[in-house]
């Protein structure tokens, strides 16, 4: 290369958003996981996606460079996704969904947590450790994580543990959950309910659902959206259970409140009243549906098989535990009540 070569290279990157690399990256991914998954309907393209972006990130690697485009999918693409579903929804249709599934939501979240520190104490783990993979399996995986940390002040090798865990299990639900819902002939509302309910993290939970299904994806939105919003009252509480500052849970509360939840039940109230034209909402939703194919494209790429060997047997016990008693009691109370 030589020097005018150079230089345009370099006064072509200063030009170009950070996020351009990442961005354009997933745009490939995406796009290939959406042509693979027209050839193999049974897939679906959102399972070719995160395998694409673990394949690559586990032979090739991702470069620094693409960091920034995957870190806005991950946290503002995925939001303004969620926020474009909620044309697919009238403010009737959430209510309802809320009513059959507050109660599942609620008992699996007590249990979760408080079955997961049990056994951190059983197993003489860690108290913030066990505490972190209860929480992060029981509401929103890496952003409970996050966002407890604060309140527990746990360090950063806890919370990168803690959050190893939830991605670790997490993966296996991506993969497991849609073959159970078959295999157990769940309806697309029961499956839904389960996904928002049972799997960590938001992008997976909402993924699964629509991997099952658009109505099941509808559902799972919305429960997992519900789930979230059980992170406020669990900071606050955190410091009294136990017994450190409890300004530190207020601030926590304040940084971790879910703004895109409000904005998703502005648009399906705007919904309700029908003034929103088909055409456009399903414009909407089929831009959302393509983000959250990209998101599982950004998920798989910072998956590293490598690490998951390196994790420690406790907290692998009590992240499965975790993980069996939320998928467990959730699907009882679906099938049963």
């Amino acid at each position: 290369m030589n020097k005018l070569q150079y230089a345009f290279k370099n006064k072509l990157a200063d030009r170009l958003p950070k996020w351009s690399g990442g961005i354009t990256l997933l745009l490939l991914i995406a796009g290939g996981a959406k042509y693979l998954g027209t050839l193999f309907p049974l897939v679906g393209s959102i399972l070719f996606a995160i395998v694409i972006g673990i394949i690559i990130n586990n032979t090739m690697g991702v470069h620094e460079v693409f960091q920034p485009g995957l870190s806005l999918t991950l946290k503002k693409l995925l939001k303004a996704a969620v926020v474009m579903l909620g044309v697919s929804l009238s403010f009737t249709d959430i209510l309802h969904i809320g009513r059959q599934s507050l109660l599942i939501i609620l008992v699996s979240v007590i249990l979760g947590i408080a079955i997961t520190v049990w056994l951190g104490k059983l197993l003489n783990m860690d108290r913030k450790l066990a505490l972190l993979i209860g929480v992060g399996t029981s509401i929103c995986g890496a952003t409970a994580i996050s966002a407890v940390k604060g309140v527990i002040d746990s360090d950063d090798n806890e919370t990168a543990y803690a959050i190893s865990i939830i991605v670790f299990f997490n993966l296996i639900a991506f993969f497991a959950y849609p073959v159970i819902g078959h295999l157990l002939d769940l309806s697309a509302t029961a499956f839904g309910i389960w996904a928002g309910t049972a799997v960590h993290d938001t992008s997976s939970s909402i993924a699964v659902g629509y991997v099952y299904g658009n109505d099941a994806g509808q559902v799972a939105t919305t429960v997992k959206l519900a789930r979230t919003l059980f992170l406020l009252p669990l900071i606050l509480v955190l410091p009294l259970l136990l017994k450190t500052n409890a300004q530190s849970g207020s601030n926590a509360a304040k940084k971790a409140f879910p703004w895109f939840v409000l904005m998703f039940l502005a648009v399906s109230i705007i919904n309700s009243f029908g003034i929103i034209p088909s055409q456009f909402e399903e414009f909407l939703t089929d831009i959302a549906k393509f983000i959250i194919i990209m998101v599982m494209g950004a998920v798989g790429l910072q998956v590293n098989l490598k690490q998951f060997a390196k994790l420690g047997f406790k907290p692998l016990i009590a992240g499965l535990v975790a993980s069996l008693t939320v998928s467990v009691i959730s699907l009882l109370m679906i099938i049963y009540l």
